[in-house]
């Protein structure tokens, strides 16, 4: 087996199984106690991974900005996908905020003067329609009905990502994959403070009271498992080809689909089943042709 197949494997199978561990443990933590447990979990790894890849590279006051804007965006797209996790169906809403690299594509075209093919654009029609698809509710009385607020901080995510997934592919260019570990130290130890803060002020959902010692390890292990999909997709970037790693990297949300099915005994009606098979392979092709 090729090096860059098992550790793209491990991408899909860490960030498919991360949210379920996030829809687990948010809703007994609340948001507010994520974003303190994202400063001492994705601060301490973010840490140790620049540690042992940063690069002796100059950085101008330009690509600095650039790196932590990006890494900032990226930060608070995560917090609103544990908002969406707090009440609606981690099939669904990890499926949306999954399908930012469209946006990603559709940014690069317009900012980075990027061509797109007849497949990419078909690609782009089938994750965006998929996605729309997904945020439409047809029986909003049903039991089975996702919440409003779960779609909306969902498709947050879903667009902030695809602002973070452009200017990070704009940043790592300019000061390379290991430097750019050290604004996202910067980025896990400020903005989740900020976001707890406004919390506390507009707390909504705060989750249980007093939540058990598994609910904190499950949000601590959630936090670990995203950190490293992360690490082990830079790894397998830099064992094969980006055109190999990412669609199959990009594949992860079928994981998440088939844990929620199984494990969490969710469930999805046609529409929305042709829908999530819509933006994955839309997602696949993205990345076979990008």
């Amino acid at each position: 087996m090729e090096l860059w197949f098992a550790f793209a494997m491990v991408v899909v199978f860490l960030w498919g199984s991360d949210g379920i561990l996030a829809k687990l443990s948010t809703p007994r933590l609340g948001v507010v106690r994520i974003a303190a447990l994202m400063v001492i979990v994705d601060g301490i790894t973010y840490s140790l991974g620049f540690y042992y890849w940063r690069e002796n590279l100059p950085i101008s006051l330009g690509d600095g900005v650039l790196a932590v804007v990006s890494c900032m965006v990226g930060t608070v797209a995560y917090l609103f996908f544990f908002e969406s996790m707090m009440d609606g169906q981690v099939a669904i809403v990890a499926t949306i905020s999954a399908a930012y690299p469209a946006l990603t594509v559709i940014g690069a075209l317009v900012f980075l003067s990027e061509t797109l093919t007849v497949t990419q654009a078909m690609a782009l029609v089938a994750i965006i329609g998929g996605v729309v698809a997904l945020s439409y509710e047809r029986n909003p009385g049903g039991k089975h009905a996702m919440p409003r607020r779960s779609l909306l901080f969902a498709l947050l995510a879903f667009a902030l990502w695809g602002v973070w997934g452009l200017t990070s592919k704009m940043a790592i260019n300019a000061i390379g994959p290991g430097n750019i570990l050290g604004f996202y130290v910067i980025s896990s130890l400020t903005v989740p403070p900020v976001y707890a803060w406004f919390r506390r002020v507009r707390p909504g959902l705060p989750g249980d009271v007093d939540p058990s010692r598994m609910a904190w390890a499950l949000g601590v292990t959630a936090l670990a498992v995203n950190v490293c999909g992360l690490f082990a997709f830079s790894f397998a970037l830099n064992a094969g080809f980006a055109s190999l790693v990412v669609p199959i990297s990009s594949a992860y949300p079928l994981v998440t689909v088939i844990l929620a099915v199984a494990l969490l005994h969710e469930k999805l009606d046609r529409f929305h089943m042709f829908a999530l098979v819509f933006v994955i392979i839309g997602l696949i092709v993205i990345g076979v042709t990008g």
